[in-house]
């Protein structure tokens, strides 16, 4: 049997401004490639993708349970393991990110946006996607925790070092040490909030986490490990959405200005940019007992690289694929992931998206977007610098 292969460096900062050209080749080339750059399979369909991410027993989360390649978690997460274990490290979590939970959460989010959106409003023109709109899921996940206003920065630092840079093990010496740095903080930081937060008690998300029932309760690390988590998904992959969103919509300036003239839209707007260019682009596993996947063997501790964003332009389970369109009938896609690892943060990132593009487009309608940078992150891929020009400033 002829093995399908393809050697592609996906951490090119050409291919990560502009990946999709490079996941129609793999979809061309078969279900799965052999890639002797990252030595791993890749897997572009939509139901292959599926079938990897949901079974767990034959693909497995192995690779974020590396030490080595991991070291910034300082004991298992739910992130790292599989059921059941995955379960008890998860549950706490679930009921505080659940749609319901999050949707009680809407009136402090659109507070939280107008005050990081003040600048245009007071009529700024120059205003930072990164430091400035996308730092609205740090502020949102730092009260949460019970973070205090003048180490919110810290957070984002934090965040954005570590998550934005993550190559598993491929990260050049100057960058290893930032994150190492990055990490260090925040891991002492977290143990004085600890502290603090048994002292005095506060209502908020983490000491509902140290108060859970002896039978269930996280460890200290544990409990560490999962605000690590949220900390990088929820800042890292939710900026990201948002700052997608900016460069699609200014791409696509009509569907921008009908979505700031009925923000019913938004909703649609937030799960097309999900679709289409997603923040998810590599999720690893690693294969448990030799087996088949689409026909090609895969063998015990073999790499499979999941490429959410092509499955997300499988022609086979959508029209037009590469087509831009908010009016697109709506069906599950991989944005989130899939399976048990499926985002547990999904509907705060929805919510928090959704109430930013509708408070910026009412703001600034026709802005545009100059100095967009996409770093150097591919697993979790989006702007990592850019200034948004408010041509026109809405009366607020």
């Amino acid at each position: 049997m002829t093995i399908a292969s393809l050697d592609i460096n996906f951490f090119d900062p050409v291919l990560i401004a502009d990946p999709f050209a490079a996941y129609e080749e793999v979809r061309a080339a078969g279900r799965v490639v052999w890639n002797g750059a990252m030595r791993a399979w890749m897997v572009p369909g939509y139901d292959d993708c599926r079938t990897v991410l949901t079974d767990y027993g034959r693909f497995s989360n192995a690779q974020y349970r590396d030490r080595e390649k991991v070291w910034w978690f300082e004991d298992s997460n739910m992130v790292m393991v599989e059921p059941p274990e995955h379960h008890r490290l998860r549950n706490p979590l679930a009921p505080m990110l659940t749609r319901t939970a999050v949707a009680r959460l809407e009136g402090h989010v659109a507070e939280t946006v107008e005050h990081l959106l003040e600048p245009l409003r007071d009529g700024a023109d120059r205003f930072d996607i990164i430091s400035d709109f996308t730092m609205i899921p740090t502020v949102v996940l730092a009260e949460m925790i019970g973070v205090p206003a003048d180490r919110r920065d810290d957070f984002r630092r934090w965040s954005s070092t570590i998550a934005g840079s993550l190559a598993y093990g491929l990260e050049d010496p100057e960058t290893l040490g930032a994150m190492r740095q990055a990490s260090a903080e925040l891991r002492l930081y977290l143990a004085e909030e600890f502290e603090r937060h048994r002292q005095d008690r506060p209502d908020d998300l983490l000491t509902a986490l140290l108060d859970q029932p002896a039978d269930s309760r996280m460890s200290d690390p544990e409990i560490r490990s999962a605000i690590s988590v949220l900390l990088l998904a929820g800042y890292d992959t939710t900026a990201k959405l948002m700052s997608n969103a900016l460069v699609v919509l200014e791409q696509y300036a009509d569907q921008r200005r009908r979505a700031a003239a009925d923000p019913g839209l938004i909703p649609a707007v937030v799960e097309e940019v999900l679709r289409w260019c997603g923040v998810l682009h590599g999720v690893l596993r690693t294969v448990e007992t030799t087996t088949e996947l689409a026909g090609v063997t895969v063998e015990v501790g073999d790499m499979v690289c999941t490429l959410p964003a092509a499955a997300n332009r499988d022609p086979q389970r959508w029209a037009e694929p590469d087509r831009f369109d908010i009016d697109r009938e709506q069906r599950a896609h991989l944005g989130f992931g899939y399976g048990p690892h499926l985002c547990i943060g999904a509907p705060l990132a929805r919510l928090e998206t959704r109430v930013a593009l509708q408070t910026l487009l009412r703001m600034a309608p026709e802005y545009h977007l100059t100095d967009v940078d996409y770093g150097t992150a591919w697993y979790l891929r989006g702007p990592v610098r850019g200034l948004l020009h408010a041509a026109t400033v809405a009366a607020a």
